[in-house]
């Protein structure tokens, strides 16, 4: 029965035991471990409102990627087209270069044609008048007296004259 029913002398060293160490735990560490229990709740406090911070950041991390990327995207579009046109430009600019210089050549063949068309006229010219004077001499030479001759003559020097 003394655990239900403790003395009197018991109950008063156990009360002074236990207001004894609890002096002693007030004094030496009732403070330290409210300390660290403060400091520990600050730095949950600090780590959640970090975390909440954080994700808003994300967040706004998130929506300006999504701009970049559109923004990127239109300046590929951009440039794209812009070198399609500068490679359609290119293009177009060679083609008419090319047919400027085909205009150009042709020209130059027509002309240098037209010179060695005029030099062989010339060359025909040349030979036909030094042909011409032989035969006039071919026929000078020939007596004057018979006509018939001269006439027949004259034909047989052209029919050499278209055969060669």
């Amino acid at each position: 029965m003394e655990l239900l029913m403790p003395g009197l002398g018991l109950i008063f060293w156990m009360t002074v035991s236990f207001g004894f160490v609890l002096l002693i735990l007030k004094k030496y560490a009732w403070k330290p471990i409210l300390n660290v229990l403060n400091q520990r709740e600050k730095k949950l406090a600090k780590a959640f409102s970090d975390a909440k911070r954080i994700e808003y950041e994300m967040s706004q991390l998130a929506v300006l990627k999504t701009d970049k990327v559109a923004e990127a995207e239109k300046l590929y579009e951009e440039i794209t087209e812009k070198a399609h046109a500068e490679g359609e430009r290119i293009i177009e600019s060679a083609k008419e270069k090319a047919r400027e210089e085909a205009r150009i050549i042709s020209e130059k063949t027509d002309e240098m044609i037209n010179k060695y068309k005029k030099e062989a006229m010339m060359e025909i010219r040349s030979q036909l008048s030094a042909l011409s004077l032989d035969i006039a001499e071919k026929v000078l030479n020939e007596e004057f007296s018979d006509r018939e001759r001269n006439t027949r003559y004259i034909h047989k020097l052209l029919e050499e004259v278209a055969a060669n």
